[in-house]
């Protein structure tokens, strides 16, 4: 997959709509803020990896790089390292004011 369009192709039609909104909640936290596609996900950047959609069959991972050390870490699932995970199965999961709070905690990884 070389962009957005062609990963949106690959995603369950039903999770389409949390897919979308996720990524409108991500890029206007930060103009500074770069999309790319790896590791098959839409990865979200400045300098370092910042945190990344990564979709499932029946539901979403909001992906955070540095989610163990985030401020409201306790907010993400997860056992790695440093890597945690918002949940959402569906629109109606979805936080903005949470998602926009948990992404700017995570841009602040990015000037260290």
């Amino acid at each position: 997959m070389k962009n957005y369009k062609e990963f949106l192709a690959h995603v369950p039609k039903e999770l389409i709509p949390a897919v979308e909104q996720i990524r409108e909640i991500i890029l206007k936290c930060s103009k500074e803020l770069r999309e790319e596609i790896k590791w098959g996900s839409p990865t979200y950047y400045i300098n370092k990896h910042i945190c990344s959609i990564h979709v499932h069959k029946e539901h979403i991972n909001l992906q955070f790089f540095n989610g163990a050390n985030l401020k409201s870490s306790d907010l993400l699932e997860g056992t790695g390292k440093n890597m945690r995970h918002l949940k959402i199965a569906s629109p109606k999961d979805i936080v903005k004011s949470k998602i926009r709070m948990l992404v700017k905690e995570a841009m602040e990884f990015d000037k260290i």
